[in-house]
């Protein structure tokens, strides 16, 4: 499905959303041509009705360009540039706790976000409808079919619910219908918990719906898609992330017990495995692998006008993206002569300082060579026609101040300069089963059986010493790329008890303290950091650690976005990061443009 488009069609009803404020008092209707009430009758629109929903995932708002933002920078992996500080601020305060609610950043994923409910809700009202006996329900095939994409659309909806509530609480509004127009277009807030509720059953009736992976990839045009896996890892994620997720939930309320049977249905379904190169799960040569359980599709479109109409909707006509994500210009290497990217973010110190070093301070943990541009990694292939290493790559003007600090994103970036970065068909990579495996054993670990908690965290480390298999030319011959196994099993790094994640000022003084891996919780924390960097889930898994009571190292977990400014100056020397305050920094403020057209909506805690 790395080409699934919008018909135009479908934009009939999805748009609607976005121009209430027009409401002509004649009528335009054309009595020859196709409607919304006509249109969905043929098997072929239904599925349609669904891709349009899959569109949306594309837009701005989505991950085209703003959720990566929006997922990563508010964690303590993250720190944003000069670039983004002058010229793309809106970026830079969500990663220095100072949002404020008219963010463009912000406002553009909470309509993107309620758009792609509103289109997962327009295709199961044309199922559900089934005009015209368009399946036959009493026909095997065409009753799979149906399921099958009735499972896709609640999936998509289930997905708009789980992040909205994430960003900024449950106490939002919330529809399973599409919206009715009149006084539905200023609906209040939903009661505390309810959202929670429907979310959990979106992922349930996906999975009970939706076919296990290998059904759905036996036709490769389908390739991309929900699956029951999908389904059943985001119902995971949400019941442990219950305490940040149910407005009528507290800490210690995650739902460890069912968490578990829903990962280890994943696990022995057979269907997923992790690939052999890290570096597959950043990159476009080997996208929809058997590790990956849900990606966001992109498509790399040089002629971008008029291939994905629903793309228009973002702020200023110059972000239409077509089927292109942004996230390779934005946030991956350096904007240095070689390389020409934006570099809006950069991987913080904190990150850095993460991974298992040897004697001399050298990082032995081959994932951080094949994610992120740092010293001794990766080659580059430069403007100048050259494979360039570190120095080269960050060079010129201010990067010789700062060599040893600045570091950049390999992950969902080419290996190279391209003149038309913006302009990326790299898929994003929502959920892969490492995590499955991290997430499980973390449900081991609360559920009192460590020594299982070991195995499966074992078996992610063990990939990180895989030799890798045909590397790029950026890779070849590097150290890091023979498997010798530099990475110690985490029984053994906890009984050597390394003090990882410290950030030390130039002058001496401790900026992070660090953590001492030396229990398997510690072990657990640490492998879900130099595993899933910059993947989305950093911050969530703050959060849910936090209110954790059974996790001895709670009261700790914020400790590192609390100090974030000192780390974000000895990185860049760039000062204004607030202090983070739990109570207000967990969410970001409802948008000003909600709050002036909907009298029913007050602000959160963000506000």
């Amino acid at each position: 499905m790395k080409r699934i488009k919008l018909y135009c069609s479908v934009l009939a009803g999805i748009l609607l959303l976005l121009f209430t404020g027009c409401e002509p008092g004649m009528e335009y209707a054309n009595p020859t041509a196709e409607s919304d009430a006509t249109y969905y009758n043929t098997q072929e629109h239904l599925i349609y009705a669904v891709n349009g929903a899959y569109n949306i995932l594309q837009r701005g708002g989505c991950w085209a360009r703003c959720m990566p933002f929006m997922l990563n920078a508010r964690s303590d992996e993250y720190a944003f540039t000069s670039g983004a500080a002058a010229g793309e601020p809106s970026s830079a305060s969500l990663s220095e706790y100072t949002v404020q609610a008219d963010n463009d950043f912000m406002s553009l994923t909470w309509q993107d976000l309620y758009v792609l409910q509103y289109a997962a809700d327009f295709a199961l009202e044309k199922l559900d409808a089934n005009q015209d006996n368009a399946f036959d329900l009493s026909n095997t095939d065409d009753k799979a079919l149906y399921d099958r994409l009735r499972g896709e659309a609640i999936f998509l909806r289930g997905l708009s619910r789980f992040y909205l509530v994430f960003f900024w609480g449950d106490q939002i509004p919330d529809r399973d219908y599409t919206t009715t127009g009149g006084e539905d277009y200023t609906l209040g807030a939903s009661e505390p918990g309810v959202i929670y509720q429907k979310m959990i059953k979106d992922f349930q009736d996906a999975a009970g719906l939706l076919p296990v992976r290998s059904v759905v990839y036996a036709d490769e045009a389908n390739i991309g898609r929900a699956t029951k896996g999908a389904a059943l890892a985001y119902l995971a994620k949400a019941y442990m992330g219950r305490p940040i997720l149910d407005g009528t939930a507290g800490a210690g309320d995650a739902e460890w017990g069912k968490a578990k049977e829903a990962l280890k249905k994943i696990i022995d379904s057979g269907e997923y495995e992790l690939v052999n190169n890290y570096r597959d799960n950043g990159s476009d040569a080997n996208e929809n692998n058997k590790e990956s359980i849900f990606e966001v599709q992109f498509c790399k479109s040089l002629d971008t006008d008029g291939y994905n109409p629903v793309a228009d909707g973002d702020i200023g006509s110059w972000t239409i993206s077509g089927q292109n994500t942004w996230r390779q210009i934005e946030l991956t290497s350096p904007n240095s002569t070689e390389s020409g990217r934006w570099w809006n973010g950069q991987p913080s110190l904190a990150l850095y300082a993460e991974f298992e070093r040897d004697a001399n301070g050298n990082i032995i943990d081959p994932r951080a060579y094949q994610g992120l541009w740092i010293p001794d990694g990766a080659r580059f292939l430069g403007k100048s026609g050259e494979w360039i290493g570190y120095d080269d790559l960050f060079s010129g003007g201010t990067f010789a101040n700062w060599k040893g600090k600045w570091f950049g994103v390999r992950k969902y970036g080419e290996d190279g300069f391209v003149s038309d970065a913006g302009k990326s068909g790299i898929n994003d990579r929502l959920i892969r089963y490492a995590d499955v495996l991290l997430m499980y054993a973390e449900c081991c670990i609360e559920t009192g059986d460590e020594t299982t908690a070991l195995t499966y965290i074992d078996q992610v480390r063990a990939r990180a010493n895989n030799e890798m298999v045909n590397p790029s030319e950026a890779d070849q011959e590097m150290f890091y790329t023979e498997g010798e196994g530099t990475l110690p099993s985490g029984e053994e790094l906890i009984a050597a008890a390394p003090t990882l994640g410290r950030v030390v000022a130039d002058d001496g003084t401790v900026i992070l303290p660090g953590t001492t891996v030396n229990t398997a919780r510690r072990l657990l924390k640490h492998e879900y950091s130099v595993e899933l960097y910059w993947e989305g889930w950093r911050f969530f898994n703050l959060m849910r650690w936090y209110n954790n009571p059974n996790d001895p190292d709670a009261a700790s977990m914020l400790d590192n976005l609390v100090n974030k400014n000192a780390v974000q100056v000895a990185q860049t020397g760039l000062t204004g990061t607030a202090t983070f305050n739990y109570a207000k920094d967990l969410r970001v403020p409802v948008p000003s443009s909600e709050l002036s057209t909907n009298p029913n909506m007050v602000g959160n805690a963000a506000n």
